[in-house]
């Protein structure tokens, strides 16, 4: 895998430059009043069929505007479509042996022409992945709107990161891959997760920093399920099914947990009996200051 440190740090950076100026560009600038720059729509799109594949590995990089993931049609191995204003940014793809590159590049001297850009130019970006290949998927989500339906899709690795962003994830049905554990990475933003316990996955592992989550884990398809959580600053919801057994650890005293109908040992709650259900979960909690609540789906 390769080394993503320094290089996120510098993306994300470059990701938010345009909400951050565009936040300023109303009030106009030394260089003179902000002005509204005429667009030059464009649109990328490309599709391919399933061949000789025996694996799928998907990197996207996407800085500003909304994204959205969703299974694709039968014998497809995958088809994007990009909208955006070519005067500020360029989105770039490439594929070879099985692996799919897509990512945004910033035309940062653009943003400083006739004073600051107002960001009315966010682009959009949707891709479909099929549902025949097994996939390895790595997003990196700037200033984002995301919509992302996963069910279905053959995933034996899920890695995710976003920034500034809003973001909707659902997974409403099982993976046929076996995945060892889910990664999300989470900065300031909104995330919402929902049917999580349909990836399969040993272990799911968040990294929130300031912000709203909410984890849904319906559709359990393990005997055991181990949830790693750091948090920063926020609100953390854990929704588990109703029979699930659950035990939460937490390693944090500026944290207030809220977990109706477990019982409080120190730093460990535990539903009755949890060892002994056929589906439990079990929650590892590090966090600095915030709020976190366990709760029960509705049959």
């Amino acid at each position: 895998m390769m080394a993503r440190g320094p290089r996120r740090l510098v993306w994300m950076g470059l990701a938010l430059t345009p909400v951050l100026l565009a936040g300023l560009a109303p009030v106009g600038t030394p260089l003179g009043p902000a002005k509204l720059v005429a667009q030059t729509p464009a649109t990328v799109q490309a599709a391919r069929d399933v061949g000789t594949e025996r694996e799928l590995r998907v990197d996207v990089r996407y800085g500003v505007g909304s994204f959205s993931l969703t299974p694709a049609a039968p014998g497809r191995l995958y088809q994007f479509r990009a909208n955006f204003d070519e005067e500020s940014r360029q989105i770039s793809h490439r594929y070879r042996d099985g692996h799919l590159e897509i990512t945004t590049e910033v035309e940062g001297s653009s943003r400083l022409r006739d004073g600051f850009r107002r960001s009315t130019d966010q682009g959009e970006l949707n891709l479909r992945l099929g549902d025949r290949v097994p996939t390895r998927l790595f997003l990196e989500l700037g200033a984002v709107q995301g919509e992302l339906e996963l069910g279905g899709i053959p995933l034996r690795q899920l890695e995710f990161t976003t920034g500034a962003s809003d973001t909707n994830l659902r997974v409403s049905r099982p993976n046929p891959e076996a995945m060892d554990f889910a990664h999300f990475q989470v900065g300031a933003a909104s995330f919402r997760g929902r049917g999580l316990g349909h990836l399969n996955a040993g272990e799911i592992k968040v990294d929130a920093g300031v912000g709203d989550v909410r984890l849904e884990l319906d559709g359990l398809r393990r005997n055991r399920t181990r949830l790693d959580i750091s948090m920063g600053l926020g609100n953390l919801e854990i929704a588990v099914p109703p029979e699930a057994g659950v035990r939460l650890v937490r390693n944090g005293f500026l944290v207030s947990v809220d977990a109706p109908g477990l019982v409080r040992s120190g730093n460990v709650w535990e539903s009755p009996q949890w060892a002994e259900a056929s589906r439990s979960v079990e929650i590892h909690l590090d966090a600095a200051l915030g709020n976190v609540s366990v709760e029960r789906l509705r049959p």
